[in-house]
């Protein structure tokens, strides 16, 4: 009887050890040394050598390459996930407020990256910028945003960018982000931007991209220098689903030519998570499909509704480009604090519809991966 236990027990310990190595199978790795980990079952970091981050920054140094990149198409979902209405929000909501930049930060920027601050006001001055489109006011308003100085100048605006990067065969493309922590000891106090997972992860390929860069308020120009990445992170459904509700990722940032983190310049926009489908939000992105939208931002305000379990919809004309772009709660421009929390970003949809979608922030996207990055 004794013999016979011990031998199932010998079987149960097989198997888990089976299942564990099966998940370490499953991870996906990148094709350029950077360091890939599963955590706690829930996210996947990939973790930036010191040659992968040299190599980013040069990669990206010059106005003209990163012109020359291309916006990151949306990526193709399941039906199951167009049929629409999804499940009731579960989960207690909860809120976490951003921080407003350095009041010396224009000043000590200009300074410090004289060259972009002067090309800026040469191009701003030299320039016409067509009035932005309006939507139909039933569904949705969108407006060039960052164009203008008392707008890219300022908090909250200036703590979204573009991010630029690599897929895993070398093609140069862009994202939005935007800033949402100071960091924590978990990952050295680096400062934290938030983005979608499709901007780190190709599910169809099951290849990660490479070489982030990001550049807050940029506009043409980088007023604040270029900030590399030191480690992003998606969640592990993410990478085996690809479904909109996990389309969200982080990445960890590591500080600019200057030794000074992000937050310093922009500040950090706050964070949501568990609140209802029906929300009036603000979108920023960099849109390919809009007049200078590949240089400047465009804002989308309108009210959203349920695309899905834990999937929002709102009224938009932005497309490829502006995937990554935060949707902000209760905006309020010029102001911190108790304002502007990120609630979603932008994962996809359709062109032409005037509709996209994202991942409503939740007890189970934005919470584990903020919970193992360190937000």
């Amino acid at each position: 009887m004794f013999r016979k236990f011990r031998l199932i027990v010998v079987c149960l310990l097989s198997v888990a050890l089976l299942l564990a190595l099966s998940v370490q199978i499953v991870v996906p790795q990148t094709e350029t040394g950077a360091r890939v980990a599963l955590d706690d079952g829930q996210t996947i970091t990939v973790t930036a050598s010191e040659e992968e981050q040299k190599a980013a920054l040069e990669m990206w140094a010059s106005r003209e390459a990163r012109e020359a990149a291309k916006p990151l198409p949306w990526p193709e979902v399941s039906p199951e996930e167009l049929k629409g209405v999804g499940e009731e929000p579960k989960g207690k909501p909860g809120l976490v407020p951003g921080g407003e930049p350095d009041p010396q930060a224009d000043i000590v920027a200009q300074m410090e990256f004289p060259e972009e601050w002067q090309a800026l006001v040469e191009e701003l001055a030299a320039s016409e910028v067509a009035a932005a489109p309006q939507g139909t006011a039933a569904i949705y308003t969108s407006f060039l945003t960052n164009y203008y100085a008392q707008m890219w100048k300022e908090f909250p605006y200036k703590a979204v960018g573009k991010l630029y990067f690599q897929d895993a065969a070398g093609g140069g493309h862009y994202c939005s982000a935007s800033v949402i922590s100071p960091g924590s000891s978990k990952n050295g106090y680096r400062d934290i931007i938030v983005t979608a997972g499709h901007c780190l992860y190709d599910t169809s390929t099951k290849k990660w991209h490479k070489n982030w860069v990001f550049y807050p308020a940029y506009n043409g120009t980088a007023p604040y220098g270029s900030f590399p990445y030191w480690r992003g992170r998606i969640l592990t459904a993410y990478a085996s689903t690809g479904a909109r509700r996990y389309d969200v990722a982080l990445i960890s940032l590591q500080p600019n030519s200057s030794g000074k983190e992000v937050t310093y310049y922009t500040g950090y926009l706050g964070r949501s998570w568990n609140y209802g489908y029906n929300q009036l939000h603000f979108a920023i992105g960099y849109p390919s499909n809009l007049t200078n939208g590949t240089k400047y931002t465009y804002t989308c305000v309108a009210e959203s509704f349920n695309g899905g379990t834990d999937v929002l919809g709102m009224g938009c004309d932005m497309t490829y480009g502006s995937s990554g772009g935060p949707w902000i709660m209760r905006f309020k421009p010029y102001q911190g604090g108790a304002n502007n929390y990120v609630n979603s970003v932008v994962s996809g949809g359709t062109p032409g519809t005037y509709t996209f979608y994202g991942p409503r922030f939740s007890s189970n996207n934005i919470v584990p991966l903020c919970t193992d990055e360190g937000c």
